[in-house]
């Protein structure tokens, strides 16, 4: 019995033993596959994670290249040439480079075609081979309107002097550059026998409207003087007043008066009312304030200039007084003061001989004016707290009188022309120092239309800058100056350009008197108005994109008003569209 058991223990024993033997093997095979598995899925994970990130990066490229397309398009819409590129930087800037560019493994292309003559098509694709026989691809489409053109078009007034009492005419430039017609301005409480002298107008930054200031005198009696104001609330006019109305004789050819758009949306208008105290209202979108003193200016202010600084309620105003005296004050946004008194022995208070103007930041500003009737031009500096020592360094040959301050964007650096005594024209350039620099060429006119009048006007382009353009009256006799002359400054090479000519204004007896220059914001064009002595009015555009004038339709030369009022006088005014 014994025997027995001990024979099926052991039996039973190996029975057991190869049973574990069995489940070893398949659990090694199980554990093998799992393990395998596992390890696929590792790598196919990491793999599809790299392939994925690769995928990420070239999408981050493709969206790059977009950008860039659109950042050249707000630049301007005629970077845009039809054709394929690449992309590279130049300044810190955006250009179109070769056929291609290449990051790492990422080849990138940007092919651009038109849709019509405001609309193209940009399309980024970037491709990659990270391994043989393996590739990729991600292509990017974007429609690029030339969203500027929208905003573009804007408002011609002028002074029909036809009969004794002068009307007020309008017309609308349209976005692609075509003039309406015709139309009047309801008649202003002016007695009979008047005369618009002077106009200005101005472009709200924050809704559809515009204001209108003129000065107007009574032509016939030449005993009183008038200053009105109106609103253009995008359809029709309204919200007439009078700002001034007072009895002197005495420069109706001056603009005592001025106004400016402030970032709250409020329009701030400066003027005189024949004492030494400069007036003001402000119009808050809906109603006109009641008349306040601003601050005693020692004279009757005969230029008042009105500048707001950029991005803010405040605003700086410049005044040439009575007595040939050149002040300037400060709108802190509430009430006014720095009053401060820059010359006392101006050329003479008929001229046109102040101006100020704010870098686009409204970092600092430049005021230019005369001291001494001397031939040294005087240039100060105003950082937002104090202003800069006087600086007079260069002499321009002769006593300056008409002038004109402009700032250069996006730099620290202004550009000033003046008519002097003889009837020359010169510029000069100066930085924030401040001092004067010579350019080369920087007399630009020697025998200018003679007057009091401002027979030139100079802007540098909105957008980009450069060039700045001059359009002015030269020419040894009537005939000769009935052609406008321009010139264009480039800030790189500080050089004035060589002269040329516009169309001929219609001979000797249309010889050029008075000239203005308004840049449209939202592009580089820029639209000049030449005033003739036959008291026509004439438009013309500067083509920013192209930098010459354009030639054909609206945008060419184009007669208006036929019986403008005097010679010396800006009876007309253009502003641009922000809506």
């Amino acid at each position: 019995m014994s025997i027995l058991k001990a024979l099926l223990f052991t039996k039973s024993k190996n029975s057991r033993r190869g049973f574990s033997l069995i489940e070893a093997v398949l659990a090694v095979s199980l554990f093998s596959l799992v393990l395998l598995a596992l390890i696929s899925a590792i790598v196919y994970g990491r793999e599809s994670i790299a392939l994925s990130g690769i995928r990420s990066r070239a999408l981050l490229i493709a969206e790059e290249g977009q950008e860039a397309i659109r950042n050249l398009r707000d630049e301007k819409f005629s970077n845009l040439v039809d054709g394929t590129y690449g992309l590279a930087t130049s300044s810190n800037q955006w250009v179109l480079s070769g056929t291609s560019d290449v990051t790492d493994i990422f080849t990138r292309q940007i092919q651009i075609g038109t849709i019509n003559s405001h609309t193209k098509i940009a399309t980024t694709t970037v491709t990659w081979q990270p391994k043989e026989g393996r590739s990729g691809q991600i292509t990017l489409t974007s429609y690029l309107t030339e969203w500027r053109r929208a905003v573009g078009g804007g408002m011609l007034v002028y002074a029909d002097l036809s009969g004794l009492d002068d009307v007020l005419r309008y017309k609308i430039l349209d976005p692609d550059g075509n003039w309406g017609p015709e139309l009047t301005i309801p008649t202003l409480g002016v007695p009979g026998n008047r005369a618009t002298r002077r106009v200005e107008l101005y472009t709200s930054p924050s809704r559809n409207e515009k204001i209108l200031i003129t000065k107007h005198f009574d032509s016939v009696l030449s005993t009183s003087q008038y200053i009105f104001a109106q609103v253009w609330n995008g359809s029709a006019w309204g919200n007439s007043i009078l700002l001034s109305g007072y009895a002197n004789a005495a420069r109706p050819d001056t603009r005592n008066f001025d106004g400016d758009y402030l970032a709250n949306g409020n329009f701030l208008a400066v003027y005189d009312d024949n004492t030494n105290i400069p007036k003001y209202r402000i119009w808050d979108g809906s109603n006109w304030s009641a008349q306040n003193p601003a601050v005693n200016v020692g004279g009757n202010p005969d230029w008042i200039v009105v500048r707001n600084r950029p991005g803010t309620n405040e605003a700086m105003v410049a005044v040439l007084d009575a007595s040939s005296d050149t002040n300037t004050f400060y709108w802190n946004g509430s009430s006014w003061g720095g009053l401060l008194e820059h010359g006392t022995a101006m050329a003479g208070p008929q001229y046109e001989d102040v101006d100020f103007a704010w870098r686009n930041d409204g970092s600092s500003g430049a005021l230019t004016f005369n001291e001494a009737a001397d031939n040294f031009p005087n240039i100060r500096i105003w950082n937002g707290t104090v202003w800069s020592a006087n600086v007079e360094n260069i002499s321009i040959a002769a006593v300056p009188r008409a002038t004109q301050i402009r700032a250069r964007p996006a730099a620290a650096e202004f550009l000033a022309c003046f008519k002097d005594s003889v009837n020359d024209i010169n510029c000069l350039k100066s930085d924030t120092t401040p001092a004067w620099t010579a350019l080369a060429n920087g007399e630009i006119g020697v025998k200018t239309d003679a007057g009091v009048q401002r027979s030139f006007s100079l802007v540098y382009e909105s957008q980009s800058g450069n060039p700045a353009l001059v359009v002015y009256s030269n020419g040894a006799n009537a005939a000769a100056q009935a052609i406008p002359k321009y010139r264009t400054f480039n800030p790189t090479t500080n050089a004035m350009s060589a002269e040329n000519s516009l169309t001929d204004l219609g001979g000797a007896a249309a010889s050029l008197e008075t000239v203005k220059l308004i840049p449209d914001p939202a592009s580089d064009d820029i639209i000049v108005l030449l005033a003739d002595t036959s008291q026509d009015i004439w438009t013309r555009v500067w083509n920013g994109a192209a930098n010459t004038f354009y030639s054909t339709g609206g945008r060419g030369q184009i007669e208006h008003g036929l019986f403008g009022s005097f010679d010396e006088d800006f009876w007309f005014d253009f502003s641009w569209n922000k809506f």
